[in-house]
């Protein structure tokens, strides 16, 4: 797009950032609603993507709220289940074929347009347009079903939380999108489709502004998953020494990767070879580990006796409190671990896209790996260095994640949207 800005139309016809969110919202707004007053009614977990620990779901009222999921189960952490199959299998059915000939006539005078005259992209759609319309019939089914409040959603890039959320500004319930992750790539979360959206901090806080959302539709709540790690209890010190084979009086790093970056992840594994006082645990990024692209790691835990390459043996929440210092780029793994008040060193990304999530760490963000490596040694070898990776962590906690109950953040926003508390009662 940058290299052949005339791709997609001569340049002054393309949209300002600041003009995506508007752009949609124009749209949203032809809505005819249905119910402008909001009912005091149930709140309703979308599973898929929502990233939600059992702690985060047992912390609902069974009484008003629902599990909303693929699957049939009576119950979920306590909570009734609402299956969608179920409900899209009962419900009456919309036919899809006028609008599959609809698309057909629309895309029909851009043969030659490079995205939509794309076969790929049409195929995609036409398989996706009886998806909708089954997703629009079974959701529609639901709010007729269950008397609704509030929806919440873990992303809106899946069909079933688009049609929820906007189903929701058709029947005047409040929608909720948290934030299911670092914020990389823009097409995994703007527009934005739910009444609001929640974030971690100040930092998505400016970048959905810039895209043109309104300051009231954002939400600081943090995300409730990450609150096990100011209450979960981690592995005991010894069972995780001893499952490890590591000694307690030499640092750990843990590493986070990522895929598509083994020229840096082999860099900084090559410069810690040498580095026998370190023990090191190499936690492979769930794409790697399902494609098994792992040569890299198992080939630097055979040059360094203290290296354990860790898939799924231990949850990263038992690795990193005994962890003395994190490496990652763009993984959430970074905020993470800065949340377990480990210094953490950040590699950036090879590539045409620009990450600067955690630019403000300023000299523990890192272009070449040797850089990074010498850097982590002082980090662990001298208090100053350290005291400096301390500051740097405390200030992008500050502005990045300030809210460390973030459970209670939503229940909060939940009763000032609706006027109905969420919250169990016993777990006050």
């Amino acid at each position: 797009m940058e290299e052949e800005p005339e791709l997609f139309g001569s340049v002054d016809q393309h949209i300002d950032e600041g003009q995506i969110q508007p752009f949609f919202e124009e749209r949203i707004q032809k809505i005819v609603k249905t119910n402008d007053k909001p009912v005091k009614g149930k709140v309703i977990l979308h599973f898929d993507y929502l990233r939600f620990s059992n702690g985060n779901y047992y912390q609902f009222d069974p009484e008003k709220t629902a599990v909303l999921a693929r699957w049939s189960l009576p119950h979920y952490c306590d909570l009734p289940v609402i299956s969608k199959r179920e409900i899209a299998d009962s419900c009456q059915k919309g036919d899809s074929k006028q609008y599959l000939e609809t698309a057909c006539s629309l895309l029909a005078p851009y043969d030659d347009h490079p995205a939509f005259g794309d076969q790929a992209f049409r195929d995609r759609l036409f398989k996706d347009i009886p998806l909708f319309i089954e997703a629009i019939d079974t959701v529609d089914a639901l709010f007729e079903q269950e008397k609704i409040s509030a929806v919440i959603v873990g992303t809106a890039e899946d069909i079933y939380s688009r049609v929820l959320a906007l189903m929701c500004q058709r029947k005047g319930a409040v929608s909720i999108c948290l934030q299911h992750g670092a914020l990389m790539g823009d097409e995994a979360f703007i527009p934005v489709f739910t009444t609001y959206q929640a974030v971690f901090g100040a930092y998505e806080a400016e970048w959905f502004i810039r895209k043109g959302c309104k300051p009231e539709q954002i939400l600081v709540t943090g995300h409730p998953r990450f609150d096990q790690i100011f209450n979960r209890t981690p592995m005991d010190m010894s069972i995780f020494y001893r499952k490890l084979a590591f000694q307690p009086t030499k640092k750990i790093v843990l590493i986070a990767t990522q895929p598509f970056s083994e020229d840096f992840y082999s860099g900084v594994l090559q410069g810690l070879s040498d580095q026998k006082q370190l023990q090191i645990i190499i936690k492979p990024h769930p794409w790697e580990i399902g494609k098994n692209k792992l040569d890299l790691y198992h080939e630097a835990a055979k040059k360094h006796k203290a290296c354990r390459v860790i898939k799924k043996e231990l949850e990263l929440y038992d690795l990193l409190p005994y962890a003395d210092a994190a490496v990652t780029q763009t993984s959430t793994v970074g905020l993470e671990a800065m949340l377990f008040q480990k210094p953490v060193l950040i590699g950036k990304s090879s590539g045409n896209r620009s990450y600067p999530y955690y630019e403000s760490l300023g000299d523990f963000m890192f272009d070449q790996p040797d850089e990074l490596v010498h850097t982590l040694v002082e980090v662990l070898r001298s208090p100053d260095v350290h005291q400096k990776a301390e500051e740097a962590r405390l200030a992008f906690i500050a502005a990045n994640y300030p809210v460390a109950e973030s459970t209670n953040a939503l229940f909060a926003e939940l009763k000032a949207k609706t006027g109905v508390d969420y919250r169990r009662e016993d777990t006050e």
